[in-house]
């Protein structure tokens, strides 16, 4: 309970920190639960269509009644967020967290599930024992959590995971070589710190009844999340003993796009390489090449992925491929994207032989 959430206008939420606070900062991946809670606001949602247009096309027809039922009553279209955050904490699996939901108190559930009073008006009955932690409810919303989870996170987890671990990684980078100001600081323009308060603009509190929080001692959590709104959005249950800042990791259309491509579209090349193409660039740069070649202007990371290696093994690779002018590399605003030349045309075309006349 307490969840600070977005509002319209221009209101700024004030996070006061102390040097003991400071201290206490760290980042980490909340997991499949939190995801897939977040999911189930963003499915509900129509903005930012060039994140999640396709996503939303492909998942949301298939969410289920019970599914439809839970997203209004945890997660309002509007903005506001049952914290299940603080609750369940950070897990590495759907059933690890679902465990831990089930298994939490009468009390603890009553706290969160009351946070939104204006959403009992659009609550299905069967949601209104949830209210008091009867254990069948909670199982039931577990149940459409799972559901929900199998349709919408689950097929795309190992890239979200992915990406979300390498978001941790680079902000993590920052704090070991600037401490936590440094951090803060890298997350603007979503959040601006002004030392020692990190201001966010966009926020009206919904629960909290002041603009300015103190974070009272407790560790401050920063969580990446595929799935945030534009605007951070903070966790702090009087109940909780940290206090979670969750904030948008995706931004870029094009690692959008890597995300939730179907897993036809992003399977491993496994059709024959040409033996002669092999031959003369080597098994997996023959496959680099085939890839760029059937899926032109993609990312280094979607080159990985798609080939099956690793980013810096697709970055060696490609660099060499360009070097002999088989391949170019373009930007779209800081993106990177890979494309074939005529020569790498030409070249895959005679199925790695050297050209007549050549």
């Amino acid at each position: 309970m307490g969840r600070i959430t977005r509002g319209e206008g221009d209101v700024v939420l004030r996070v006061h920190f102390t040097v003991e606070d400071l201290a206490q900062v760290q980042v980490t991946v909340l997991g499949p639960l939190a995801e897939t809670q977040l999911s189930l606001q963003t499915v509900q949602r129509r903005d930012r269509a060039a994140l999640f247009g396709g996503w939303r096309a492909r998942t949301g027809p298939q969410i289920g009644a019970d599914g439809r039922e839970t997203a209004r009553f945890l997660s309002s279209s509007a903005g506001g967020l049952v914290d299940l955050f603080t609750l369940v904490g950070a897990v590495g699996c759907m059933d690890e967290g679902i465990e831990r939901l089930i298994s939490a108190s009468d009390r603890r559930l009553h706290a969160e599930f009351s946070v939104l009073p204006r959403a009992s008006t659009r609550r299905a009955p069967w949601l209104a024992e949830a209210m008091d932690g009867d254990p069948r409810t909670v199982r039931r919303m577990a149940v459409a959590l799972q559901g929900w989870n199998r349709v919408a996170v689950d097929p795309y987890w190992g890239r979200i995971d992915q990406h979300l671990v390498g978001e941790v990684a680079r902000r993590g980078r920052l704090m070991v070589q600037g401490g936590a100001g440094a951090l803060l600081d890298s997350l603007r323009p979503m959040a601006v710190w002004q030392p020692p308060v990190l201001e966010i603009p966009g926020y009206r509190p919904l629960i909290h009844p002041e603009a300015d929080f103190h974070l009272g001692g407790r560790p401050f959590i920063l969580a990446p999340s595929v799935f945030c709104g534009p605007v951070p959005q903070l966790f702090a249950s009087p109940q909780a003993e940290t206090v979670v800042m969750v904030y948008p990791a995706l931004n870029n259309p094009v690692h959008a796009a890597a995300l939730w491509a179907s897993p036809t579209d992003m399977r491993q090349v496994d059709a024959p390489v040409p033996p002669t193409l092999s031959a003369l660039l080597g098994r997996t740069r023959a496959i680099v090449l085939c890839v760029i070649a059937d899926h032109p202007a993609c990312t280094t990371t979607q080159l990985a992925q798609l080939a099956g290696i690793s980013p810096a093994s697709a970055s060696e690779h490609a660099t060499t491929l360009r070097s002999a002018g088989l391949t170019t590399l373009t930007r779209q605003r800081k993106v990177a994207l890979h494309t074939l030349t005529h020569l790498g045309l030409t070249l895959l075309n005679t199925n790695g032989s050297v050209p007549a006349g050549s």
